[in-house]
Parts: structure tokens; sequence; C-alpha cells
């Protein structure tokens, strides 16, 4: 879960930030490795912009936290879109405004982060959720 203002999301400052990121699975083979230690160090710096940034690793634990927050509108992936009660909701694939797709990135790369670490090194894993979550 990844969540922002719109006001920020609109800001020279947080769109400069995010202009290196792409989506991960976008990423050449060849430089997936390199680009998991570039996102690690520009989430450190988008950290401050952010409202929220949460990684769930049950359904049920997702579900709790989004329940928990006063949320103006949930943009929530269309794989889970049905297992998650908050109001009001949108699948990811809906039309939406264009500054929000970095949100979307900053949220699919931390889940694939954290998907990848949870496989090569799962002892790490508390760690860095603690490093990243906020």
């Amino acid at each position: 879960m990844v969540g922002a203002k719109a006001s920020v999301l609109k800001t020279r400052t947080f769109g400069n930030l995010c202009s290196g990121l792409e989506h991960y699975r976008r990423v050449p083979s060849w430089r997936k490795k390199r680009y998991l230690k570039f996102f690690e160090r520009r989430h450190l710096k988008l950290k401050g912009f952010l409202s929220i940034a949460r990684v769930a690793l049950s359904l049920d634990e997702a579900s709790r936290a989004a329940r928990s927050l006063s949320i103006g509108l949930a943009i929530i992936d269309n794989t889970l879109f049905n297992s998650i009660d908050v109001e009001p909701k949108i699948r990811e694939s809906d039309p939406k405004p264009r500054y929000m797709e970095n949100l979307f990135t900053i949220g699919d790369n931390l889940a694939n982060y954290f998907r990848i670490l949870l496989k090569s090194d799962p002892k790490r894993l508390r760690e860095e959720l603690r490093r990243f979550e906020k």
C-alpha cells in the first residue's frame, strides 16, 4: 500500500524523484539487480512525500490496514479488488489522472522488491520492512 495527497503527487520535486522509476517488469533482465538497488535508494528519498508506505504479507493484513485508514479513494490491484473491503474503491486498470501513475509504480516496485527479498533472503525481511514502511 502506498498513499500520498494529490497535491504532493502534482509537485515538480516528487515528479523529478520519480523520473528514473520504471515498472519492474519492464526493466530488462540484465538490469534488474542494479535497478533494485536504485529503487531502494530512491524510495528512501521519496518516503518523505508519502503519507503511507506499507507492505502486507497476507490478504487479511492488507484488508485490515486498508480499513484502518481514512481513505479518499482506494485504487486496488485487479487481482485483489474483490477481496479488499474498503469504500470508495476502483480497479487499478480503470482510467484515472496521469499524475497517479508514479504512485502505482512505487507500489508495484515495493511489492516486487519484497517478493524478491522474501525468496532470496527471508531473514532480512523484517529489518527491511521497518526501514521501508512509513
